[in-house]
């Protein structure tokens, strides 16, 4: 799958105290640019919100206090805010203008005050109407939410050959509460048990020298422990001034001292697995690790902008590195991550807590394991892919879509027809007891006694 730029851009952010008391938040957003055109400057949607509503219900997001209803009434304020009318209407063309195999990548240029918002949470709703899980745009793979910081960045770097080394770096220090890292180590072993294009080193209880001494010549940089934001409140609401540390073993390290020791050994993707890695104070750029190692120029950094559960970060690590071993974009392979997380708690947000910051102008980072059958096997793990196309259907005809049962991944079943004539058209016929199943029928004109069944999906 190919991602293609849509990058909107937020800016003039201001909050204004009203003789009410009340706490109003201004900024304008314009679509720089998509593949179905771009908004002039003149064309910037202004947007106006109610800052003290947006904080309680960013601490019920924080505490878990929001049930489902909850985050799509969120999600559809925030989509409503960097969506408006005008952008929302090149969203929707240039996913149509890109054709249902490829991808859009939302690049999000976002004035400091605005950067801390949880945007992976925006809701837009289907054609069709209703509040399900599918408005998220997050669980949609052709849609990547990306952070884009204002850099001066190299063109895209050519993918990777050979064995990716990761140094997953575990750590569970003293005073903070313990995690369950002998777990991540044994799913993260099990993930990489057989994989060709996987060379893995474990730093268990890992110190700084012991990290300094791994990292040379490391693709990616793995960390599972406590992200610590420590912060303060800033001169205006709702923001923090703050820095961002991941606590190794032996001590905390800020987001400086880690990236000048990533940066210049082939570090090209850092995933951060620690709680609130991704955090932001709203004032500062570069106070968060994930931004931080942006600056310092790795190329892709996946981060937490909130505390995630052990089940959902082992699980979306799991995804996200099977994706990767079979060379899909780090784009897809987090998407296929975040439906991973969606799966192993479908009641819970710890789905949308991941932060992809993408410095290269193209997620497609690694080549994925050196076998062409183990880079296959893998990407079909993450993704699959079934799509029939057909003019005309005539008299006795019949179409039937995919059958089976699906465990893990993701299927995609489309069946395109132009035009049926007393003609059979079944859809996907399966049970799923894990993964992302999306089916589709599209028929332009039926006549006689043509039949549509739209199939069987069992979970």
């Amino acid at each position: 799958m190919q991602y293609h730029d849509m990058t909107i851009e937020a800016a003039g952010a201001t909050l204004e105290r009203t003789p009410d008391k009340q706490r109003i938040g201004h900024f304008s957003v314009r679509a720089l640019g998509s593949p179905a055109g771009e908004m002039r400057p003149e064309q910037a949607a202004p947007v106006s919100y109610d800052d003290k509503a947006l904080q309680l219900a960013l601490q019920q997001l924080e505490s878990r206090a929001l049930d489902q209803a909850g985050l799509v009434a969120l999600g559809r304020q925030l989509a409503g805010w960097l969506l408006p009318a005008g952008v929302r209407e090149l969203l929707a063309a240039s996913l149509a203008a890109i054709g249902p195999d490829d991808g859009l990548r939302l690049r999000l240029r976002l004035p400091p005050q605005l950067a801390a918002l949880p945007w992976e949470y925006m809701y837009v709703e289907r054609a069709g109407g209703g509040d399900g899980m599918d408005g998220f745009l997050a669980l949609d793979p052709r849609v990547a939410i990306v952070r884009h910081e204002a850099l001066a960045a190299p063109g895209s770097l050519p993918p990777t050959s050979g064995p990716l080394k990761v140094v997953a770096a575990l750590a569970s220090a003293e005073g903070l509460p313990p995690l369950d890292l002998a777990r991540e180590q044994a799913d993260l072993r099990q993930a990489f048990a057989g994989q060709a294009g996987i060379a893995p080193v474990f730093l268990p209880d890992a110190t700084l020298d012991e990290l300094q001494a791994a990292i040379p010549g490391a693709a990616i940089f793995h960390f599972a422990g406590h992200g610590v934001f420590d912060r303060q409140m800033g001169d205006l609401p709702g923001t923090y001034a703050g820095v961002g540390r991941l606590a190794l073993y032996d001590q905390p390290v800020d987001a400086e001292q880690l990236g000048i020791n990533l940066r210049g050994n082939g570090v090209r993707l850092a995933v951060l697995g620690g709680c609130e890695t991704g955090r932001r104070d709203g004032v500062s750029v570069w106070s968060g690790v994930a931004p931080a190692l942006v600056k310092q120029q790795i190329p892709a950094v996946v981060a937490n902008q909130l505390p995630i559960t052990d089940a959902c970060a082992i699980a979306f690590s799991r995804q996200l590195y099977g994706a990767l071993v079979g060379g899909l974009p780090i784009e897809r392979a987090v998407a296929a991550g975040r439906i991973a997380a969606y799966n192993a708690d479908p009641a819970g947000r710890d789905w949308g807590v991941v932060v992809l910051y993408l410095r290269d102008a193209d997620g497609a980072l690694f080549g994925g394991a050196a076998d062409p059958q183990a880079r296959q096997a893998a990407a079909d793990q993450a993704r699959a892919v079934m799509n029939v196309h057909v003019e005309q259907i005539g008299a006795g005809g019949r179409i039937a879509g995919v059958t089976g049962s699906v465990s893990r991944g993701s299927l995609a079943s489309t069946i395109t027809v132009g035009s049926a004539a007393d003609a059979t058209i079944d859809g996907a016929k399966l049970t799923v007891t894990g993964g992302e199943v999306k089916a589709e029928i599209d028929v332009g004109t039926t006549t006689g006694k043509t039949t549509i069944s739209a199939g069987e999906i069992t979970l």
